[in-house]
């Protein structure tokens, strides 16, 4: 993946089985980022392996920037930081990120540095490069749970998240299971707009999608 594209963009599948309305999310998120000119790694974390972050820290204190762990988890970092839109794919579990998801982000931390500074009245990690990039979380819950418990959660750890990160756009969107596959479209089209993506009818570039097993 070329690191100087404007259009690349890494899309953490966090599902951890065929749930079709995830499965229809994902393509739509396919579909749309490759519609609008995209470079986009896919990356199904369920088929990677990834240790689970022993908190050691040595990412900061003895090789700066790299996991102690050798294995996908460095890979997670890497693509993140080369990246100009990063996209979560996750069934919101208790309110958060499939376990999937989660073990994978917290290989980013390398992409932060060590020290704290102060905006807007709390302490946060400056990042370790340059490079910025856009956020575009997706989750699904329940039928009827689209306004419930777990997706205000899901959505305020999603907001929080971005204090760290510091998207320049970022967009969080809650799918119900079992919506019709329009329903779906419509729902990723208009997250996809949110940061910055044209939706798929609009789109006149032709993406490249890289399967990352």
């Amino acid at each position: 993946m070329n690191a100087n594209l404007p259009g690349a963009a890494l899309l953490l599948d966090g599902r951890h089985d065929d749930d079709p309305t995830l499965a229809q999310a994902h393509e739509a998120l396919v579909d749309g980022l490759a519609a609008g000119g995209w470079a986009v790694a896919d990356w199904r974390l369920r088929d990677d392996k990834i240790a689970w972050c022993s908190g050691c820290f040595k990412c900061w204190t003895t090789t700066p920037g790299v996991c102690a762990h050798h294995d996908d988890g460095r890979k997670v970092a890497e693509r993140w930081a080369r990246s100009s839109l990063v996209v979560f794919l996750t069934p919101v579990t208790f309110g958060g990120y499939s376990s999937q998801l989660k073990k994978a982000l917290d290989h980013v931390l390398p992409t932060l540095l060590p020290f704290l500074r102060t905006r807007g009245g709390e302490t946060r990690h400056p990042q370790r490069y340059e490079r910025s990039h856009s956020l575009l979380v997706v989750g699904t819950v329940p039928r009827g749970q689209a306004d419930g418990a777990e997706a205000r959660t899901f959505r305020r750890l999603v907001e929080r998240n971005t204090l760290n990160m510091q998207p320049p756009r970022w967009a969080a969107g809650v799918l119900e299971s079992g919506a019709h596959e329009w329903e779906v479209r419509v729902a990723v089209n208009a997250l996809l707009a949110d940061v910055g993506v044209k939706a798929a009818r609009d789109a006149v570039g032709v993406g490249r999608i890289e399967v990352v097993a």
